[in-house]
């Protein structure tokens, strides 16, 4: 049986690797924002600095640029891109997409390997779009 003051010593010895096994968990998740939010300015700079030409090439325009430099540095989600109002369509307007859809896929389906030739579209990819569900795009 230990005595009191083994009892105390095992109990801070325990203690205390736990302790810094925190901390060097803590540590380390502070030296990786650390290092996400420095590469994330320096990526922002270096983006800034790209003449339009380059932009153009990646996809990415001057003002998404300003509007991502006016972020912080710790800030890596991406902002979601706010619905246009026209995207939004009324339950009735989607039904009626789905069902032309429905519709085209159905009329591509029937379609023979002549008029698929014609068209320029081959027999595989007519079917591939054929068998799509009717919801999917």
């Amino acid at each position: 049986m230990l005595s009191r003051s083994q009892a105390a010593h095992a109990a801070h010895t325990n203690w205390l690797p736990n302790r810094l096994g925190d901390m060097r968990t803590a540590l380390r998740a502070l030296a990786r924002l650390a290092n996400h939010s420095w590469r994330n300015a320096v990526t922002r700079h270096e983006l800034s600095e790209l003449d339009d030409r380059m932009l153009a090439d990646i996809g990415v325009t001057r003002a998404a640029i300003r509007a991502e430099m006016d972020r912080f540095p710790w800030d890596s989600n991406p902002r979601r891109p706010q619905p246009r109002r026209d995207a939004q369509q009324s339950i009735w307007q989607r039904l009626g997409t789905m069902w032309q859809r429905h519709r085209s896929r159905r009329r591509i389906a029937q379609l023979d390997a002549e008029t698929l030739k014609d068209i320029g579209i081959s027999f595989t990819e007519a079917e591939a779009e054929a068998n799509k569900p009717f919801w999917r795009a």
